[in-house]
């Protein structure tokens, strides 16, 4: 009062005057009010008009406690709330009051305590009444006691709370409701009515129940136990792998089996694990494997037919079957080589010889001028196959003949003859005389004089026409010579003192090999081979070492395919032929003398192909000696024997195309039909019969006489 009245004075003075607050004219220590220690602050701002209010809790700690301090005058009201801190037995709160000036001397301090938050029911309420002073802190505390016993957050309901088993801390208010007959939840209803006890239910399968309890306090739907199946469409015992499975809650159908799921086809009984695997291009035992147990399935094989082809399945399917790939064709056999065959057709798809080929119709199987469309030739028989022989347009004007003409001297002896090309023949003989036809002439230039003295004879002739033409000699004397057209001279290379009877030449790698046989040895009756390279010294020229007969002719289509003939002309064992054999470069005889009986001396040999050969010679006991070759063996050939002639050289062109000559002066024909005499002229002795073709045949014999068909 007295700080107001000496303010006053200053006033009345005509001083300005300021009216202290309470707070100044009552100055208070707040600063214990405002720690960290303090919970919560009620009211506007700290003034000296404060209260400390500590709130003190026993027997539980609450999840929420509301501060409330209200002005009984005015009813105003500040308000805090608080979470519980400390533990299940208690802990307390420090909340500074300030009340605001604006209010009365009577202040209500409130304190309720909740379990859970401050939303609920409180468990306790504390309050107090309060006159604070200016100037000074009074300190007010408020009790709250409950009971918490199991410490689950959850009041006894004995001392307020909601708890309905204080000893239990599983059992409080939202607590989950086990099957138990307890009310865990504390909601006051029994299991029978919270849980939905004893009412129908349904699980995932299907399967109906009613709920009940299980075990752990769980509530199940009591329902039979559901059984899973696979579906077995087949019914082989085996579920399908590749299903879901499908529960039953009341026993498994037909048509669903529990175990195993292992059916990799489900709608054919007969594949399933263990099922004996089949070659169908089917996992039948379902190992995830097609076929395994064969493994020749699909690799290459040679099929009937001589196809190629694969394994396959056969159609039991417990089996490999080589099944062809490509189609067969119809191979016929063609004998003459002219590409057209006949007989019954071998189904195969490689020919099944070198002699077959795909086309059939000939009507001369063994005539290689004889075939469908075939030119027609001026021999008298049907080429073309159409069932006539040639027209007279085909033979020369005035008719076809065996046309003879005069070469040389009249007592000029033709040996040997040669021609490999129309036209062009070369031909020797005693008297040291040549005679060369070289087209497009007509006429023979002889070469008497050039080629050795009228004491000469040559027996064997062979042209090389791949050298111009060359002229290759044996003499019954041994002399080896050549001779070149264009100089028109022979160039004598050796002297063997042997009777030379026949040469033949091939080429090998390019160089020229010429064959050659002798009638005669020099000591004993034997004959000789020997090879030749045409050329001059004493290296050119070698001799075999094999033991061979007299030798009158040979002829081959290569080194491979070489025959020689001769013999004996008197004994019981008279003919021999010879192979050359390419392994040994020597000759093998192909004992005809102890295979046929009733042979002469052989004189000719002519070579087809590798299948087709003929030999002919000298008859005995009225029997002539023809042989054809086969490929394998030596036969004898039905010949007519009303002449009883030796026959002296032979040419063929098929099985069915030979010409033979005689020393009578006859030329025999065989069509496949039988021999015919097609020229005779017995004042005349044929020595050598050669041809291009049916159509072009040369004979060479005595009195200089060539004769030539068709003109």
């Amino acid at each position: 009062m007295n700080r107001i009245f000496l303010a006053c004075l200053v006033l009345l003075s005509g001083m300005a005057c300021t009216v202290p607050s309470l707070d100044e004219l009552h100055p208070c220590d707040i600063n214990d009010l405002m720690g960290d220690s303090v919970d919560a602050f009620l009211g506007d701002r700290p003034t000296c008009r404060a209260l400390k209010v500590s709130i003190d809790y026993s027997g539980f700690l609450p999840g929420c406690v509301l501060v409330s301090a209200r002005d009984e005058a005015s009813g105003k009201a500040s308000t805090a709330e608080i979470a519980g801190k400390g533990g299940r037995s208690g802990g307390s709160l420090l909340v500074s009051v300030f009340a605001p000036s604006s209010w009365g001397d009577s202040i209500q301090v409130e304190a309720r305590a909740y379990e859970q938050n401050c939303e609920a029911t409180p468990v306790m309420t504390r309050s107090i009444r309060v006159s604070p002073t200016t100037g000074k802190v009074e300190t007010v505390t408020l009790s709250l006691q409950a009971t918490d016993a199991d410490g689950d957050g959850y009041v006894s309901l004995l001392t307020g709370g909601t708890d309905c088993n204080d000893n239990n801390a599983s059992i409080h208010p939202g607590a989950t409701e086990l099957c138990n007959d307890i009310d865990d939840n504390c909601n006051g209803q029994s299991d029978t009515v919270d849980l939905r006890l004893g009412q129908d239910c349904s699980e995932a399968e299907g399967c109906e129940g009613v709920r009940a309890c299980g075990e752990n306090g769980a509530v199940i739907c009591n329902m039979p136990l559901a059984v899973y199946a696979y579906p077995d469409a087949d019914q082989d015992g085996h579920g399908d792998r590749n299903a879901a499975p499908v529960a039953f809650c009341a026993g498994i159908p037909q048509g669903y089996v529990v175990s195993p799921a292992d059916d990799c086809n489900d709608n054919i009984a007969s594949i399933r694990p263990g099922a004996m695997e089949l070659c169908n291009g089917v996992d039948d035992n379902c190992n995830d494997q097609i076929d395994e147990t064969f493994p020749d399935l699909g690799t290459a094989c040679t099929a009937t037919a001589q196809c190629a082809g694969v394994y396959v399945c056969d159609a039991s399917g417990i089996a490999t079957i080589c099944q062809a790939t490509t189609t067969p064709n119809d191979w016929y056999l063609d004998g003459d080589g002219d590409g057209f065959g006949v007989g019954t057709a071998v189904s195969s798809c490689i020919p099944p010889g070198t002699d077959y080929v795909t086309t059939g119709g000939d009507c001369n199987d063994g005539n290689p001028f004889t075939y469908p469309g075939a030119p027609e030739l001026c021999d008298a028989l049907d080429n073309n196959c159409d069932g006539n022989p040639e027209g007279p347009e085909v033979c020369p004007s005035g008719g076809a003949s065996w046309a003879a003409r005069t070469v040389g001297a009249s007592d000029q002896e033709w040996r040997s003859i040669f021609t490999e090309v129309p036209g062009d023949v070369t031909v020797s003989g005693n008297q040291g005389g040549t005679a060369i036809l070289t087209p497009p002439s007509s006429t023979f230039q002889t070469n008497a004089t050039n080629c050795g003295d009228n004491n000469r004879s040559w027996n064997a002739v062979w042209t090389d026409m791949t050298n111009q033409g060359r002229l290759y000699l044996g003499s019954s004397g041994g002399s080896l010579t050549f001779l070149d057209r264009s100089q028109n001279a022979c160039i004598q290379t050796h002297d063997m003192a042997r009777w030379i009877r026949g040469l033949v030449g091939f080429r090998r790698e390019g160089a020229l090999e010429i064959h050659g046989v002798t009638e005669n040895s020099g000591s004993a009756n034997y004959g000789l081979t020997f090879t030749w390279t045409g050329e001059t010294g004493p290296s050119e020229l070698k001799f075999g070492t094999t033991t061979v007969g007299p030798l009158f002719d040979l002829h081959g289509r290569s080194r491979s395919l070489l025959f020689a003939v001769g013999g004996f002309d008197s004994g019981s064992s008279r003919p021999r032929i010879y192979r050359f054999n390419t392994n040994t470069s020597q000759w093998q005889s192909e004992q005809v003398e102890t295979a046929i009986s009733g042979l002469g001396r052989l004189r000719g040999v002519w070579v087809v192909n590798d299948s087709v050969a003929f030999a002919v010679g000298d008859s005995l006991t009225g029997q002539n000696s023809v042989l054809r070759w086969d490929g394998n063996t030596w036969s004898r050939m039905p010949f007519p024997n009303t002449n009883n002639e030796t026959l002296t050289s032979v040419v063929a062109f098929g099985a069915q195309s030979v010409y033979v000559t005689s020393y009578n002066g006859r030329i025999y024909r065989y069509d496949g039909t039988g021999w015919q005499i097609v020229f005779e002229n017995t004042n005349l002795r044929f020595n050598d019969i050669a041809g291009t073709s049916p159509a072009d045949l040369w004979v060479a014999g005595n009195n200089g006489q060539i004769l030539h068909w068709p003109q």
